[in-house]
């Protein structure tokens, strides 16, 4: 069943957008509108609004629009149902039990069972540990100088190298062979004779979700072979490209600035040396997803990657994604080329310490980056060199920042600063121009998808929204229209539901709230084509324009409808029935 409509109503007005979305999203006041870089597309130039009045988003660039429910369900990829569920905890609103579909109780149900599995491996690669089997396993994390206390908290373990091992454990403990392949933990043999683990004679390093539930696994192997560490794979209950490792540490910590390192080792070394605020990728590269899971946690990152080139290629690579998501960014490497691992262990908590006070501006590590390519005593590296700086700067929002950075990369390089504005200029006109350009592309490749799936044209899907938003804002018009206006009138299926929903609220309340009407509508597809409904409608000026308006679209619906018919019809009754319909909307005239 569905939760009732007044109380999903209730939830979305007890969580203000604004607070919300700024969790995810720098905002800055501009009247009763908050704007900021969209989410959910990549952009310079703010374009992404939201109204506090209305409880409403809407992008310029993109088109991207809805209310509370849909800005969760884009960017947690939650369906309704989730993003009624974390909203009505985040408000402390308790939830009525709902009765799940056939399909998403047995969802629920494989996921609590991979649940259960994956906490029962945890212990059981825990206990092997601890037993002789583990010996050499311990002697490596005695080696790694792992204290015995964090190890037990991180809850390392160690896959023997048996087969099957786990395999029978999780057999003997009632779970099926199907649920341990869905949960990654064994693999079929290849001569299809059984199963084997998927994990063996590795280090193994349980991976956490924010819950502190055992979702997946790491594991580094202790002997020769390939690949040094094995991930889990996706299952319905992880996604290395969603997870960080430590994350349900370093959520407890409280802190708002968190340290981001490139490995497990690396993570449990630096939370050993007292900094708690710390967390890992998952052997893959940072991605708008982690940035999304950092967001709900911290605002600002001290990025820590190896000093190596691959290690300066990934941060380099983790910048752009941090800062579009609204992070202040740090960068800081260890020196000679080692990890922060290997660091801490020769140099001490103080020097490492040291590390983070020193961290720079990611500016300043990019800009000291491309320096390594050029050798500024030559006046060709110098012009280079200062254009591709002047490219860095050109997409700082800060002009404060940009100047003192312009100074700076003039008096390495000796060009006049005004020179280097001059190119910075340039290219975020550049840069703006492709903006626009590439928006305009895409609102055109929507609304041609849209007439590709409802076989309409754009005046049709015109009148439709202005009939629905001038309905939707004046009750003097919907109540002249539902007399005339039939839901068949509407071509679009969505828009069919909208109108019909929009006499409910104009019945209920005697209002009707843009924000309140999209709780009506539980797809992200759906949420976005009513939307747009509201996110660009002029006012009209004046009584006489708003008649006209009203009358030129119903008459748009109307011979849409007609000519759908004409084509269907099958008796001389059936034409002649249109002939008088189509007499009838000639003479058509609505007063309001």
């Amino acid at each position: 069943m569905r939760y009732p409509r007044e109380l999903i109503e209730e939830i979305r007005m007890q969580n203000d957008i604004v607070e919300i979305i700024s969790q995810y999203v720098p905002l800055k006041q501009k009247g009763n509108s908050y704007f900021g870089l969209c989410p959910f597309h990549h952009e310079r130039t703010p374009s992404f609004s939201v109204n506090s009045e209305k409880q409403f988003y809407y992008c310029f660039g993109c088109g991207a629009s809805g209310n509370v429910y849909s800005f969760l369900m884009e960017m947690e990829n939650y369906d309704f149902k989730e993003a009624v569920q974390a909203l009505a905890e985040r408000v402390h609103i308790t939830l009525p039990k709902e009765e799940l579909s056939g399909q998403a109780l047995a969802m629920e149900q494989l996921k609590a069972r991979l649940f259960e599995m994956h906490k029962l491996a945890g212990r059981f690669y825990y206990d092997t540990l601890q037993s002789e089997a583990g010996s050499y396993a311990k002697k490596y994390i005695g080696k790694r100088k792992i204290q015995q206390n964090v190890a037990r908290k991180f809850g390392i373990g160690y896959a023997s190298n048996q087969r099957q091992t786990l395999y029978d454990y999780l057999t003997q403990k009632g779970f099926s062979v199907e649920d341990m392949q869905k949960g990654g933990l064994v693999l079929p043999n290849k001569d299809g004779s059984g199963y084997h683990d998927r994990f063996r004679n590795r280090l193994m390093f349980p991976i956490f979700d924010a819950q502190a539930r055992v979702v997946g696994f790491g594991g580094r192997i202790l002997a020769d072979g390939e690949p040094k560490y094995l991930n889990s794979p996706e299952t319905p209950i992880f996604s290395k490209s969603r997870n960080l490792y430590g994350l349900h540490l370093a959520k407890a910590s409280k802190r708002k600035e968190w340290i981001l390192v490139e490995g497990y080792m690396d993570m449990i070394s630096v939370y050993q040396a007292g900094f708690h605020n710390v967390v890992a990728s998952l052997g893959t590269a940072f991605n708008a997803d982690h940035a999304m899971t950092l967001k709900k946690y911290a605002e600002d990152v001290i990025l820590l990657y190896d000093s190596d080139e691959a290690g300066t290629n990934a941060a380099l690579r983790a910048i752009p994604v941090l800062v579009e998501h609204g992070f202040g960014v740090r960068v800081t490497q260890v020196p000679d080329g080692k990890d922060p691992d290997a660091f801490i262990k020769q140099y001490g908590n103080v020097a490492f310490s040291k590390l983070l006070v020193d961290a720079v501006h990611y500016i300043s590590f990019e800009i000291a980056c491309i320096k390594r390519n050029y050798n500024l005593d030559i006046p060709e590296h110098r012009v280079r060199f200062a254009t591709e700086a002047a490219k860095i700067l050109s997409g700082m929002e800060s002009e404060i920042e940009r100047n003192v950075y312009t100074a700076e990369v003039s008096r390495m390089t000796g060009v006049e600063e005004s020179a280097i504005q001059t190119e910075i200029q340039k290219l975020q006109q550049k840069a703006d121009t492709a903006y626009w350009k590439e928006a305009e592309r895409k609102r055109i490749q929507k609304q041609k998808a849209y007439i590709a799936q409802d076989i309409e044209e754009k005046g049709v899907i015109d009148a439709q929204k202005n009939l629905l938003y001038l309905a939707a804002n004046q009750r003097a018009v919907y109540d002249a229209l539902q007399p005339i206006l039939q839901t068949q009138d509407f071509p679009t299926t969505v828009y069919q539901k909208a109108w019909g929903y929009i006499g409910i609220l104009w019945k209920q309340h005697d209002t009707v709230f843009p924000a309140e009407l999209l709780n009506f509508f539980e797809t992200t597809q759906e949420q976005q084509r009513i939307g747009e409904v509201f996110a660009a409608q002029p006012p009209t000026d004046t009584q006489f324009d708003l008649q006209k308006a009203v009358n030129e679209a119903v008459k748009v619906l109307k011979r849409a409808y007609i000519e759908k018919m004409s084509t269907q019809v099958k008796t001389a009754e059936e034409i002649q029935d249109l002939v008088e319909q189509k007499r009838n909307l000639d003479k058509l005239h609505i007063t309001i």
